[in-house]
Formats: C-alpha cells, structure tokens, sequence
C-alpha cells in the first residue's frame, strides 16, 4: 500500500511552446524537470526569480536528439492508446523559498504552472505557482553545484 505520508508529483500545465518537451495542450513530455532560482546566489522572492532549467529552445532534430534522454517514453505511449494515465514529468525543485517546497527537493502542491511562451532560454521561463514563504533558503550551495552542471540526487 502507498505511504499515505509521500508527496504526490504535482500536474504540470507547461505554456513554455519553444521547448523540446512542449506538446500541444500545453503538456509536459520531459521525464523530469527541475526547477531552480533563476539566479545562483539569489534565492527566489518573486515568480520571476524561478526558471525550469530543463528547458531546452526547439531549434532543429539535433535538439530534439540532446534532449531525448529526457523523454517520459512511458508516458507518451500510454496517452496515445489512452491507459487513463496522462503525460506528466516528475518535478525537482530546489526553491526552498517557495511556500510549496518540501524536504527532499519535492513540490507540495496539486499542480503547477510553467510560464515564458515563446522562451529562447531557460532564465526566461519561470514558474508560475512560485510564493514566497519568507523563510531563509538552506539550498544555496547545492543549487551552486548544480548550475555547474553535478548531477541532481
């Protein structure tokens, strides 16, 4: 039986249209996205100091090609033969500013919103569910070593 204490993954409504995970309907068909302060050293106060830094500019197939190690295979394939599950990533999130951001880099919210159509980049994607929580971040120096590119946990 399921742990009635876990985090369920929140629904992801994504508008970001350039992606190479944006699917018509304004979903998401990245394996997992991460969400980080726009800004290494900045913590999050205001929407706009967010981005998803899975997003990658759909710009040709060579795109599509570096990104696809980051596709839900699974997901797409059970909403084109209609299995009732729909496509949706995993979410990381290291905002801890955030009012929804739980321990474990986890997002404590029913659903989500990416926002910046039209985005050339990243920092220009944020996301849109983001509210303060007043409390001082604790993930500055793992967001810093994420931005140099370390692998998530």
């Amino acid at each position: 039986m399921a742990d009635n204490n876990k985090i369920p993954n929140p629904e992801v409504k994504c508008v970001v249209n350039t992606c190479t995970h944006w699917v018509p309907g304004n979903i998401c068909g990245a394996g997992n996205i991460d969400i980080l302060n726009e800004e290494v050293g900045k913590m999050s106060k205001a929407v706009e100091q967010t981005m998803c830094k899975t997003f990658e500019e759909r710009r040709g197939l060579a795109n599509f090609v570096g990104s696809a190690d980051n596709v839900n295979w699974v997901g797409f394939a059970e909403e084109l033969v209609g299995v009732g599950r729909r496509l949706n990533p995993t979410v990381t999130c290291i905002v801890d500013t955030c009012k929804y951001y739980h321990e474990g880099d986890l997002c404590n919210i029913d659903s989500i919103e990416i926002t910046g159509e039209n985005a050339k980049e990243c920092q220009t994607t944020d996301c849109a569910t983001f509210e303060y929580s007043g409390k001082p971040s604790k993930n500055e120096k793992l967001q810093h070593s994420r931005e140099k590119g370390e692998k998530f946990r």
